[in-house]
Formats: structure tokens, sequence, C-alpha cells
């Protein structure tokens, strides 16, 4: 006796939709995972991108006097892809997570403007504690001379975070949020467990570098 197909039935397909649904949830946080990290490393290459610049720029000064976001922008120092040209404010600058970026001097050694500054906001903390644990460079060469990491900032943290660097680098003292080269406690690069500590906010934590 033949019997007619009558098509799946009602639970046959909502175990496919279920099935469907497992596997669009996973592939969402798959791709959500590797853009992130497609985004630290972007944020990290930034940073030295913008640095080598600027050493660039004033390799034949005495000081960074002037340097701030404008001046960045005018010089090239910035990558276009970072600003808007036709933004009503010429001095903003856009890291690859959408936060902001913050350029500016800072005093070495007694000298003001005899160092410079970028400081980075709106990072996730996976993407915080990796740009922290970064080795940003300890030697001569480099001039990397002190790191602020925090999770805590009120607004503009990209702002404020470069601003904690503005001191004297003589005047920092390595501790949870300051890591200097050479610290025998809070060194760089700066140990896992701190920048879990420091990086405490789920989407809008902020560092900033100083260099001489």
């Amino acid at each position: 006796m033949r019997v007619n197909e009558q098509g799946r039935s009602m639970i046959e397909m909502l175990g496919v939709l279920a099935i469907v649904g497992v596997l669009s949830v996973g592939g969402i946080a798959g791709y959500s995972k590797a853009m992130n990290k497609f985004k630290t490393n972007k944020v990290i290459d930034q940073v030295n991108m913008i640095s080598t610049n600027i050493r660039t720029l004033y390799s034949s000064q005495r000081s960074y006097e002037g340097l701030d976001n404008a001046l960045a922008i005018k010089t090239g120092v910035v990558p276009s892809e970072m600003y808007e040209a036709a933004s009503g404010d010429v001095s903003e600058i856009i890291n690859a997570f959408s936060g902001t970026v913050y350029i500016t001097t800072g005093t070495h050694n007694g000298q003001a403007h005899a160092a410079y500054i970028i400081g980075f906001d709106g990072l996730p903390r996976a993407s915080c504690v990796t740009a922290a644990t970064t080795d940003w460079g300890g030697d001569v060469g480099s001039g990397f001379a002190a790191m602020y990491v925090d999770g805590e900032l009120g607004a503009r943290k990209g702002r404020e975070a470069a601003l904690a660097l503005s001191m004297d680098s003589t005047e920092i003292t390595p501790g949870a949020n300051y890591a200097v080269p050479g610290d025998e406690e809070y060194g760089t690069p700066v140990s896992v467990i701190t920048a879990q500590a420091v990086c405490v906010s789920d989407t809008d934590n902020a560092f900033a570098l100083k260099y001489i």
C-alpha cells in the first residue's frame, strides 16, 4: 500500500530550526571574537604607527612642543582612516574600536615637552588586557618610558589616561595603574593578573603610553 508523503512534521521542523539557531549563535560568537582580535591587533598597529611617525617628524627637534591631535592630523602623523576630514571637529581621532585617541606632550627630567603621550579608550576588557601585556619596548632605542591603564576613568578616558602620564617621568610611581620599564614589580610587559585587575570595564577601558 502506498503512503502519501505529507511533508515534514512540525516536530521535525522545530528540530531543524533549533539546530540552525544553535549554529547561528555559534557563528555570531565566533565572528565577534575574531573581529575583536582583529581590532585589538589594529589598535596595537595604530599605536606603533603613530609613535613611529611622531619620532620621524620630530627627529631633528629638541622637544615635542605643540604636538596635539590637530597637529598630528595636519602633518600626516595619523593615518586618514582614523579621522573624518569633513567633520566639524578636525582634531578628533578614532581608534579601531571607535574609541577616541588623545595625543599630547609630557615632562621628562624636568624638561617640558620632552616626551609625547598617546592615549586610547573604548577598549573591551580582553583587548585592554592584551594592550597592557604587550611588550612596547624597554630599550633606549624604543623611547618607551611608561604606561597607564585604567578601566574606571570618567568621560574622555583617553584624554585622562594621557594626562595621567604628563607629569615628570621621574615622579611616576609604578603601581597597579602605572607601569615603568625595568621596575621589579610593575615593569613591562605588565602581568596578566595586574592587567585584569585594572581593565575592569567590559567595554570602555583606556590606556596611554609615554615616549621620550
